[in-house]
């Protein structure tokens, strides 16, 4: 049984160096044909632009986002928004904002429809990379009002040392439709001789709509008081033409007219104001005309008083 182990072993043996040398030989022959080299890639950002978010604009009195504007006046509108930067809110050096009809980047600024603030300020911090931020703005009394011209939209960017910006986040508010209107404080007719009547509606009063939408007007006044006896309310006439002959004038009564009933004015039409250059303009009528009648046995000093009531064309 010796004589056979011999021979098996070596066959053995020579199989297996024959298979080490051949896949020995296939990986240096694929090294040598088939070579890769990988470089790394690196970079350093140094600036991040800024962002803003939370946008909410409101009525500084109401704090709702409907705003009543006042009769020739302003009305306080605030936007405010967190801004934030990952290189620390000290590399932010300005935040602007603007509010609209035409949406958030409207341009030009104009007091109907459009306002913009290039000075907005940072209110408080959040932490060391986020403020809080506000826009204010005066809203005209004659700004557009949202059922003519749809919503306004405010929105509020931040700007950081290297020249980035931030995308503008964005509110929507509702203006109210107003009617206002204004009128001189004394109107006088003069020196009059008892028992006469105007032979014309000639004395002017001019009316200014203090509003944003076009109106028309309503009167009513008071008997005047004089140092003897009185002028009772009818003996005051209105027009709008000085060509207008007393006895055609509409006479002034104790209450107002009714808009259904109060069609003497209706053709008023008095539009709502406008703006040249960054001023408001109010507008004013061609202006009202006024007789007055006397009758017999008045003298003296008299007064009175006339009130108007604006009414929506």
């Amino acid at each position: 049984m010796a004589k056979y182990v011999t021979p098996v072993l070596v066959l053995v043996v020579a199989v297996l160096a024959v298979a080490l040398f051949v896949r020995g030989g296939e990986v240096l022959t694929a090294l040598a044909i088939s070579t890769t080299n990988v470089s790394a890639s690196t970079t350093n950002i140094t600036n991040t632009a800024p962002t803003c978010q939370e946008a909410t604009c409101y009525d500084a009195d109401t704090t709702t986002d409907n705003i009543d504007l006042v009769g020739g006046d302003t009305r306080f509108v605030y936007c405010r928004a967190v801004c934030n930067d990952n290189n620390g809110w000290g590399n932010i050096i300005n935040y602007t904002g603007t509010i609209g009809t035409s949406g958030s980047d409207c341009t030009p600024a104009t007091y109907l429809s459009c306002y913009q603030n290039t000075t907005c300020e940072n209110t408080s911090s959040v932490n060391t990379t986020a403020q809080n931020i506000q826009c204010s703005y005066n809203f005209w009394f004659h700004a557009d009002n949202t059922s003519q011209d749809g919503s306004w939209t405010g929105g509020i960017k931040a700007g950081d040392v290297p020249g980035l910006e931030s995308a503008q986040t964005t509110d929507t508010i509702d203006v109210q439709a107003l009617l206002a209107l204004g009128v001189n404080s004394v109107l006088s007719f003069g020196a009059k001789s008892a028992a006469i009547n105007d032979s014309q509606t000639t004395h002017s009063h001019t009316i200014y709509n203090y509003g944003n939408i076009q109106m028309d007007f309503q009167v009513n006044g008071s008997a005047m008081s004089c140092t003897v006896s009185t002028i009772p309310a009818e003996y005051l006439k209105a027009s709008l033409s000085a060509a207008t002959a007393y006895s055609a004038a509409y006479p002034l009564t104790a209450t107002l007219d009714g808009p259904d009933t109060g069609d003497k004015f209706d053709s008023f039409n008095l539009a709502e104001g406008t703006t040249t250059t960054g001023s408001p303009v109010v507008a004013s009528s061609s202006p009202s005309y006024w007789g007055i009648g006397i009758p017999s046995g008045v003298s003296g000093n008299c007064q009175g008083s006339i009130w108007f009531a604006a009414v929506a064309s």
